[in-house]
């Protein structure tokens, strides 16, 4: 069967994994997953990105396995592995290093003090639960390629962390293999709740030549929540190690739609207003890309799926349908779900998909 459909899963924590789980469940009874060339995962979409590209084939086992993660949740696991008195020990030698570096030296390092945060930490739990030792060039689907994004705060690029490459374009191509789990936690470190992850790598830059670079990871949220760049029609090797001009696409989107009305008049409520206005804005700005690719022609056409958007601006909802307000405000912080939350958000997901599926299957029925 040929391939054909870029998939993005958007960021959005443990409310997007599930929502993500939904809209693959919908996918799946479709027949689509076969079809789909290039998965790009966000935060919580890398997490269930990961799950499924290099999990089990049988996808009622992967619905199983990610279904039971996302259920127990990470959090008491991350806070026992990140405060094992190992982690601390090497914590502080660390620091009293970079101390004295710091108090000797004249330096520009970036590198930081802490080898075993709380994103160390969140990567060693993704490999004992879901990855093991598993590297991105082990994709268990036959013909599938996966990018994970993360941001480096270092520079404010990206790094794309894929199957059959990993890089930066300021820095060229990572030459070592990256772990699943570390791709994964690298680009779920929400910034306001895990540290940077630190790593250095081997870079081969286009000359030819190689160099050692830290980068200190983040969010891939933080440079693109809906991961529709890396499925940007046109891209060119010559500025990026990830071009995939596919005709299709479906975008699964976890952001929480419309804010509601506040009046912050103090420092603090007034920063995160204005993250969250400039965080939806650059939201609507790539929904508002799908629309101009497909009326210019760049792509044959594209489903998004989008948990925030309005109950009433569905086409043909179903009767039953999961309301936005009943998920759109669950937290994105890995913790335990309870039956009730997961299933409403994983329904409402399927739902969705459903609903738009019908409007693109034409374009890729045969």
């Amino acid at each position: 069967m040929t391939r054909t459909i870029g998939l993005a899963l958007s960021g959005g924590g443990s409310r997007a994994a599930a929502f993500h789980l939904g809209c693959l469940r919908a996918l799946n009874d479709r027949d689509l997953l076969d079809r789909i060339r290039v998965v790009s995962g966000i935060s919580g979409g890398s997490l269930l990105a990961a799950l499924w590209a290099y999990g089990p084939r049988d996808f009622a086992d992967f619905d199983a396995h990610a279904t039971d993660l996302l259920r127990h949740g990470l959090q008491l696991d991350i806070a026992r592995q990140a405060f094992k008195p190992s982690a601390a020990a090497r914590n502080l030698t660390a620091a009293a290093r970079a101390g004295a570096r710091h108090l000797f030296t004249r330096t520009t390092d970036i590198s930081v003090a802490r080898p075993a945060n709380r994103t160390d930490a969140l990567a060693a739990v993704l490999a004992r639960k879901a990855f093991a030792t598993a590297t991105m060039a082990d994709v268990t689907h036959p013909g599938l390629d996966v990018v994970l994004t993360a941001t480096d705060l270092a520079t404010t690029n990206a790094v794309r962390f894929g199957s059959t490459c990993s890089g930066c374009s300021r820095y060229g191509t990572i030459t070592e293999p990256i772990h699943v789990a570390t791709a994964v936690a690298a680009s779920a470190a929400y910034p306001a709740l895990l540290p940077a992850l630190e790593r250095t790598f081997t870079f081969q830059h286009r000359d030819g030549h190689s160099q050692q670079h830290t980068v200190l990871l983040t969010d891939g949220g933080v440079y693109d929540n809906l991961g529709l760049s890396v499925l940007e029609p046109g891209r060119s090797l010559h500025h990026t190690q990830h071009v995939y001009d596919v005709p299709f696409i479906i975008a699964c989107d976890a952001g929480l739609g419309e804010l509601a009305l506040k009046a912050p008049h103090f420092m603090a409520g007034r920063l995160n207003r204005s993250f969250a206005t400039v965080h939806r804005k650059a939201q609507d700005s790539a929904r508002s890309r799908l629309h101009e690719w497909a009326a210019s022609g760049r792509i044959d056409g594209f489903a998004l799926a989008y948990l925030g958007m309005k109950d009433n601006r569905l086409p043909a909802p179903p009767a039953d349908l999961v309301p936005r307000s009943a998920v759109a405000t669950y937290p994105t912080n890995f913790a335990a779900m309870s039956r009730t939350n997961f299933e409403a958000i994983t329904t409402r997901g399927e739902q969705l998909m459903r609903t738009v599926l019908p409007m693109y299957l034409r374009h890729v029925q045969h």
